[in-house]
């Protein structure tokens, strides 16, 4: 009976406590709300404008994992299409000539969420994307030709319409 009085004191003190400060803090959060919302706005807004600035751009993007990074480098960097680029991704730490901004939100948003290393095409203000993890690590694992491998990501490309 002492602790069901116990626990009804405290809640009552955390009602009395909790209404005064939420009505406090209300204002605070709306004013919030609405410049987190404008935010979002604007900055969908200047990415959608990004994006029709590099429009056409196709992108490998890779990381650091360690059975895959130095092969990647020796054998795939070096072998990609002049209109492919490469994004790296070191950590959370990108490693691009692109605004870092854009393009870690297009790393967020990618929608075949396999693994490393992703293909990106931007086709008509959209972002075109494929996980080319399985294949990669099939090739690499069996030893295949790395002009395989470069042949199966061109192919990737011109299937992402």
């Amino acid at each position: 009976m002492k602790e069901r009085l116990e626990e009804i004191a405290v809640v009552i003190f955390l009602l009395i406590i909790g209404i005064p400060l939420s009505i406090l803090f209300l204002p605070f959060i709306i004013l919030f709300s609405i410049f987190d919302f404008f935010q979002r706005k604007r900055f969908k807004k200047r990415y959608i404008n990004y994006l029709s600035s590099i429009e056409g751009k196709k992108f490998f993007c890779f990381n650091t994992r360690k059975n895959g990074h130095h092969y990647i480098e020796k054998n795939v960097i070096p072998k990609l299409a002049d209109d492919i680029e490469y994004i790296f991704m070191e950590g959370k730490n990108l490693k691009s000539a692109y605004t870092r901004e854009y393009i870690s939100h297009m790393l967020s948003t990618i929608s075949d969420r396999k693994g490393f290393p992703y293909l990106i095409k931007i086709n008509n203000g959209k972002v075109l994307n494929k996980s080319l993890n399985s294949q990669f690590y099939n090739f690499k694992s069996q030893n295949k030709n790395s002009d395989d491998l470069i042949i199966l990501i061109n192919d990737n490309f011109n299937k992402l319409k």
